[in-house]
């Protein structure tokens, strides 16, 4: 599910409560696999490779390394939403640059016109496990870094879980979807109103 707007809330969605009961989305290797190619982090031939060759007792442990990051950084980010001073602090950087240190980036330039134009792309090696971590690392440095987290939200649909980062034109989105969330809040609202309504009668 991407409503966050921003990779590193997309990841803190990878699981969430849709109807009521916590769905885990990244809960074994091949979970996490489908979950990078579609957020456009993975190539597909890139995480068809890395399915064959890899065993996968090793990707369901990054996978299982993946969900405990991510609760960790679900930390980081309520209480830098919260306004708490000092966060990150000097152990969350510590723990976001040691992933960070697994990136195995490199850089090439093709032409993309008869006109000698070259366009620069950036590609990953793949030589780990570990490595799938570390696109998601770079957006949560990305968030930490640049981000402006008074636009950083929870959904306010009491039930959800979702997190967003607030692009609208006047940062007056209240929830991670207008159609679901929105919708169902709006229903609640309009039940308790005629309730109170009848009850007052």
């Amino acid at each position: 599910m991407q409503v966050g707007d921003h990779l590193a809330l997309d990841f803190l969605n990878t699981t969430a409560a849709p109807r009521g009961a916590m769905i885990e989305w990244i809960g074994t290797g091949p979970d996490f696999l489908d979950w990078l190619v579609g957020t456009g982090t993975l190539d597909r031939n890139d995480a068809t490779r890395i399915a064959t060759e890899w065993p996968p007792a090793d990707l369901d442990r990054v996978a299982e390394e993946a969900i405990e990051f991510r609760e960790w950084f679900r930390g980081v980010v309520a209480r830098t939403s919260a306004g708490e001073p000092n966060v990150p602090g000097v152990k969350d950087v510590e723990r976001l640059n040691s992933v960070l240190a697994r990136d195995a980036v490199f850089q090439w330039i093709e032409p993309v016109d008869e006109g000698g134009h070259l366009r620069l792309f950036t590609g990953r090696r793949w030589r780990d496990p570990g490595e799938l971590l570390a696109p998601v690392a770079a957006a949560m440095a990305d968030l930490l870094c640049e981000g402006d987290f008074r636009l950083v939200r929870q959904c306010e649909n009491p039930p959800c879980t979702l997190w967003f980062y607030d692009r609208t034109r006047g940062h007056r989105r209240r929830w991670c979807s207008p159609a679901v969330c929105g919708n169902r809040a709006k229903v609640a609202a309009h039940r308790a109103r005629v309730k109170l309504t009848r009850s007052g009668m």
